[in-house]
């Protein structure tokens, strides 16, 4: 083996086992993540329409290497178009709102969407329509950025994946970064100034901003927020989503 396929493969097997690292230092059950007072003020004001210049900085810690990130793709052989992953003819709608610094989506990607795809999304009975809802915090914003320009190019949903593969520890502590977010498309494949150049795109951060208000209008406060067939999940497990699934799609 030459020297160069070895130090690759120590780096995919360091990436590797720092994203496994960062999973085990994860509480076992996350709750979802809700809004506080001042967000409320924000969620209003974007539905308004007004502009917030300033940005609060919650607990920055020194911003993860670039060269760590984990690529991730989305499931195979599940249709996908844009923000829509299943089929387009599947009878039941999960409306799904999420930030992606928030550690309870995190886990749903983990526990509950693979079953999802196993059964569900396999099936052609489901499909989920993300909604982003950004309000964590300033690298919420850009992580919502950089998963609409991976849609540009579709790749939506292997962004998304990619996204959370690669969550932080702290929010907004560096690991949606905008260096960490470039090394994410390049490693995705994505084209690299087409990327940079839809990243930073005023379309890109009105992507963001009608997420928010769309939110509120929803009467959405916390993450991950799901809704069957327009009605609001009160439990967050399979079993709770599958229900609802087959009571959506009865006769």
């Amino acid at each position: 083996m030459s020297s160069q396929p070895a130090r690759s493969l120590r780096r995919e097997r360091r990436a590797a086992e720092a994203a496994r690292r960062r999973v085990d230092r994860r509480p076992a059950t996350a709750e979802p993540r809700r809004l506080g007072i001042g967000v409320v003020s924000l969620v209003a004001l974007l539905a308004g329409g007004v502009l917030i210049a300033a940005i609060v900085l919650l607990g920055a810690k020194p911003a993860p290497s670039t060269g760590s990130v984990v690529r991730a793709l989305a499931p195979a052989g599940i249709p996908s178009a844009g923000r829509v992953l299943g089929s387009a003819t599947a009878p039941v709608a999960i409306d799904l709102y999420e930030d992606f610094q928030c550690p309870a989506c995190e886990q749903w990607g983990q526990n509950v969407f693979p079953s999802l795809v196993r059964h569900e999304l396999t099936a052609g009975t489901v499909r989920i329509v993300y909604h982003g809802f950004a309000f964590i915090g300033p690298e919420s914003r850009d992580a919502g950025r950089a998963a609409w320009a991976a849609e540009q190019q579709g790749r939506f949903w292997d962004m998304w994946s990619t996204l959370y593969a690669n969550q932080g520890l702290h929010e907004n502590g560096g690991a949606f970064a905008r260096p960490r977010l470039i090394a994410m498309a390049d490693a995705l494949g994505l084209d690299p100034v087409r990327f940079a150049t839809d990243l930073d795109s005023p379309a890109a951060a009105s992507f963001v901003a009608d997420g928010v208000a769309e939110a509120a209008a929803a009467g959405v406060n916390s993450t991950p927020t799901l809704m069957i067939a327009g009605r609001p999940l009160s439990g967050s497990g399979y079993a709770d989503v599958s229900a609802a699934i087959a009571a959506a799609a009865a006769p």
